[in-house]
């Protein structure tokens, strides 16, 4: 499978907003000199051919797992240890969380289920009791532990896992020669601290289980902080209209998060003449008429408040695409008032529309929006508003991690790991 460096960072910005720096600082090198993945703390190398066999979520994984062994300092912090039980520590604490988040393992990695109740030292002292244990109930005489230590000395640095750490050792040698040097400036090593120590300096004190922990806090907050940001640049907000602010470009398409046949058939009341009363005769054979068979009619109502970033406007959109297959279409956004519906007869109108928004969210804005008599009704939000009192018999289709207030109609909750999906696997045009 073809890979997308920047779409995988995306990704993982979004899956990832507390090891941000991390992602956002370290570079990508393409090599094939390592056989998988590698990092040795400043950069990120991958084998091209390697990242090609992978899927997307195990393409995410991959560079997932190396950016958590630079922001949890696994190279440094592996100084004086047995290598070979500090790799396995740090691949199955970290292993752990990645799927725990709903990455896939790559084939070969390191599979602890327990390790998921400990942070790398942790496993690591529970490792290297293991094996203190069994070399004393090997029965091992000192001189046959001697040799055994050597022999696992020199086959400490074996990788272990889906990646290679042959890094870890020249890494730490280079870090201690700098740090040896009288002539490094005092302003490299700010800065230096500033882009990714900083974050390890963090990461350390709390460990990877508190790590992984602070990064689902920050994730949960994403969406209202991207409110925030939106907010503040918006000149007006609440019940007036932005203009042409909420413009998206590079709309792109997606698979159907539902099927809209079935949900859209329900409403459908299909008036198919087959009578012969406008048939014709040719050359004696009477046939009958056929009138085409009437596509149902969906009106869409999608939150352009403060709280909808560009990415799930962007999602919003793609999924009129898949609705404009089966239906005739209208299409208008909210935020505190309704701005009017426009026709969509093909995917070019969706790509040229302009939406008004940026304000609150009053979901009685929504709900009085829809005609009488259409057929289907659909509000595309992220739940983030009051519950309505207007009664409404149509589809929620609520995206993202806000709470639920309690509506009437069928509601349809996308979670936050397809949100993490729409983010990252729409195809761009």
């Amino acid at each position: 499978m073809a890979y997308d460096i920047e779409a995988l960072k995306r990704k993982m910005l979004v899956k990832y907003p507390f090891f941000g720096s991390v992602v956002s600082n370290v570079k990508y090198v393409e090599t094939d000199n390592i056989p998988t993945a590698a990092t040795d703390g400043k950069l990120i190398y991958y084998n091209p051919e390697f990242l090609e066999k992978l899927s997307v979520e195990e393409q995410t994984f991959v560079f997932a797992h190396e950016v958590c062994h630079i922001a949890f300092n696994h190279i440094l912090r592996s100084k004086d240890k047995n290598q070979k039980l500090w790799n396995i520590a740090t691949d199955g604490v970290i292993n752990q969380f990645l799927k725990r988040d709903g990455l896939k393992l790559v084939e070969g990695g390191v599979d602890i289920e327990e390790a998921i109740d400990y942070d790398a030292e942790q496993l690591y002292e529970k490792l290297l009791k293991e094996q203190e244990e069994h070399d004393q109930q090997s029965g091992s005489n000192s001189e046959q532990n001697q040799q055994s230590s050597s022999e696992s000395s020199e086959k400490e640095n074996q990788d272990v896992g889906h990646d290679t750490h042959s890094m870890w050792e020249d890494a730490v040698k280079e870090h201690e020669e700098n740090e040896s040097k009288e002539n490094e400036s005092e302003e490299n090593k700010s800065k230096e601290k500033d882009d990714i120590e900083k974050k390890q300096e963090e990461l350390e004190k709390t460990g990877e289980k508190a790590g992984f922990d602070k990064n689902s806090e920050e994730k949960k907050r994403k969406l209202e902080d991207l409110r925030r940001s939106i907010s503040k640049d918006v000149s007006q907000a609440g019940n007036k209209s932005n203009g042409g602010l909420r413009k998206v470009d590079e709309i792109g398409v997606s698979k159907p998060i539902v099927d809209w046949r079935y949900l859209l058939r329900e409403a459908i009341k299909y008036d198919v003449d087959w009578s012969y009363s406008n048939a014709s005769i040719e050359n004696g054979v009477i046939t009958p008429s056929l009138e085409e068979m009437p596509m149902p009619e969906t009106e869409i109502v999608i939150d352009t408040s403060g709280s909808i970033d560009e990415d799930l406007l962007r999602s919003f959109l793609r999924e009129c695409k898949n609705i404009l297959k089966h239906s005739k279409l209208r299409v208008g956004c909210f935020d505190t008032e309704f701005y009017g519906f426009t026709e969509i007869r093909t995917e070019e109108d969706i790509e040229k529309m302009d939406f008004v928004g940026g304000g609150g969210t009053d979901f009685n804005a929504a709900i009085g929006a829809f005609s009488n008599r259409v057929e289907n009704k659909i509000i595309f939000t992220d739940g983030r508003a009051d519950e309505p009192e207007l009664p409404y018999d149509g589809i929620w289709l609520i995206f993202g991690y806000g709470r639920i207030p309690d509506l009437s109609g069928k509601v349809i909750r996308i979670s936050a790991e397809q949100l993490d999906d729409l983010y990252s696997h729409g195809r761009r045009r």
